[in-house]
């Protein structure tokens, strides 16, 4: 058996293991990232299994689709039939949802884990072995996946992302609605308009505004058969109420919570990088939403916002209509900063609807510099740049490792 593997980045390296445990050790590496690895343009004929990475369109490369399979099918071969398995998609919160389903799981006594898209592979997890998986799930790579099904599964939401790749929302839409054929039991999904429409009849709905399923009645949150108070519940901003819904929602598929299960949410943690404190300066507070990685995610960021904020934008554009904002940066935002190779498309799509002050600079560093020398009589400097990182960074977690530490050298100046 010979096998290729296009793209050698964690999911790749992930599989390359699961394709010695299986035997397989011919194995051939084809990454355009690396130079010690040819092209993946380069690769040749005659291998039995060609691995194609998540972040790779299928439809772009001249292989022979029938031999193609991918690290989440690949793990998915491996695990133990006694495992449970939760799938997460979305456009936003997923990975917040992802996490928070692992703690509460654990906190209850399950040995979970969180993997897959989060950033820790799933085929990594399967091989130290867990008796509940909680794999978040790109559209890339759901559009790959042949084999792998999850006990249930849930749809955070669906909004404008990734054209580059899928072109329009319709087919985005189509690619993540593909968990539905991926998953044995229940999907949950979130009440918006879109999926309503598609899902009506077929999926539980989490309300958004939480006042059906679940509900808040006096800071409780009270779903069928259990409930929890929100007063031990330390994250910041509504949507991670609803992200708190979609967790413990997913939890009990596993676990069947009943009656008070506050003790599972009392010390549970955000994701770094997601609307994360970093400090306070001179009564400013610093948040690292690097994750928000496009438009809608820093729309909800923004709504959790007091009024008066100072907002940083940019980075590598990636198709999004950043004139959305215009309502919250006009009701919310003292001063807006817009950095990185996307500054002159968001300056013009905000041209003449915003009224209030923007300022354009080159890099990350630039931006938290001005925003600390405009924060005068704010409350928070907001950092979510509605935008992916490649501009100046590898990753979005590089990024906000990089704004944090600029942010600490001014609280040390």
């Amino acid at each position: 058996m010979k096998a290729a593997i296009l793209g050698y980045g964690k999911s790749g390296q992930s599989a390359e293991k699961i394709l010695k445990v299986n035997g397989i050790t011919n194995i051939d590496i084809y990454d355009d990232s690396l130079a010690s690895y040819p092209n993946i343009s380069e690769i040749k004929e005659g291998y039995d299994t060609i691995v194609v990475s998540p972040g790779l369109d299928l439809n772009k490369l001249n292989i022979d689709k029938d031999k193609v399979t991918n690290e989440i099918d690949l793990a998915y071969s491996k695990i133990d039939n006694n495992a449970k398995i939760i799938g997460v998609t979305g456009t936003n919160g997923k990975s917040t949802i992802t996490y928070l389903t692992e703690q509460i799981l654990n906190h209850y006594g399950i040995k979970a884990k969180a993997c897959g898209n989060i950033g820790y592979p799933f085929g990594e997890a399967v091989l130290e072995q867990y008796d509940a998986y909680v794999v978040e799930l790109s559209s890339f790579q759901i559009d790959l996946i042949k084999l792998f099904k999850a006990d249930s599964s849930c749809i955070s939401n669906i909004t404008d992302d990734h054209f580059d790749r899928y072109g329009n929302l319709e087919n985005y839409v189509n690619a993540k609605l593909k968990i539905l054929d991926i998953t044995k039991f229940k999907v949950y999904a979130l009440n918006d308009n879109i999926l309503k429409e598609k899902l009506t009849g077929v999926a539980r709905f989490i309300d958004k505004d939480l006042i059906s399923y679940p509900f808040i009645e006096d800071e409780v949150m009270k779903f069928d058969n259990f409930y929890v108070n929100l007063q031990k519940f330390n994250l910041f901003g509504w949507h991670n109420k609803v992200n708190l819904a979609f967790a413990l929602s997913l939890a009990s598929e596993v676990v069947n919570l009943n009656g008070d299960v506050t003790n599972l949410i009392s010390t549970l943690k955000g994701l770094p990088h997601r609307c994360e404190y970093v400090a306070e300066i001179k009564g400013n507070i610093y948040i690292n939403d690097s994750k928000g990685t496009n438009v809608d995610s820093t729309m909800v960021a923004l709504k959790s916002m007091d009024d008066n904020c100072i907002l940083i934008l940019g980075g590598k554009d990636k198709g999004g209509n950043f004139s959305l904002l215009t309502d919250l940066i006009n009701k919310k935002v003292k001063s807006l900063i817009l950095y990185g190779a996307a500054a002159e498309k968001i300056e013009s799509q905000l041209k003449g609807k915003i009224d209030v002050p923007h300022y354009k600079v080159n890099l990350l560093k630039d931006a938290v510099y001005k925003a600390y020398e405009l924060s005068g009589n704010t409350s928070y400097v907001l950092f979510s740049p509605g935008c992916a990182s490649f501009d100046q960074f590898k990753n979005f977690e590089e990024r906000g490792e990089y704004f944090k530490k600029y942010v600490k050298e001014l609280v040390n100046a």
